[in-house]
């Protein structure tokens, strides 16, 4: 994959993860009152698993991103700016944000020829600060 390529595909992840969260966030209010959470949390994991499949290195994942409002990359649909440093088999892309939003660094690492997301940190980013990066879960 090309740079642009690299942006476009840690894109489609987060799409896919915030249109799976916007999907879930709106039914949760109606399946806690019918006492059906723990179904409904299994089948939103069962979703997330397969995104992970397609997009992220293998591993054993113990969590999974949770259900949020807004979606966990939802500052990212407000991309300004985004950059890609390449190492031979490795590559982070940043997204930056404006606006007092979150900034976002995700690594890959390319495996057999195949390209997968490793690992992914955030950072507030005001006017006025800009924060450390903090390690997300997934």
């Amino acid at each position: 994959m090309n740079d642009e390529e690299l942006v476009k595909f840690v894109l489609a992840f987060a799409g896919e993860i915030n249109a799976l969260q916007r999907r879930y966030a709106s039914r949760l209010e109606a399946e806690r009152e019918q006492s059906r959470t723990a179904a409904f949390l299994e089948a939103y994991r069962a979703e997330v698993g397969l995104i992970y499949a397609r997009y992220l290195t293998e591993r054993e994942r113990t969590y999974y991103t949770a259900l949020s409002v807004p979606p966990t990359f939802a500052a990212m649909e407000a991309m300004t700016l985004s950059t890609v440093e390449r190492m031979n088999d490795r590559a982070v892309v940043e997204i930056l944000t404006s606006g007092g939003l979150l900034d976002y660094r995700f690594k890959l690492v390319c495996r057999e020829g195949e390209w997968r997301i490793n690992s992914y940190q955030q950072r507030l980013h005001t006017e006025s600060r800009i924060r450390r990066w903090i390690y997300g879960d997934f």
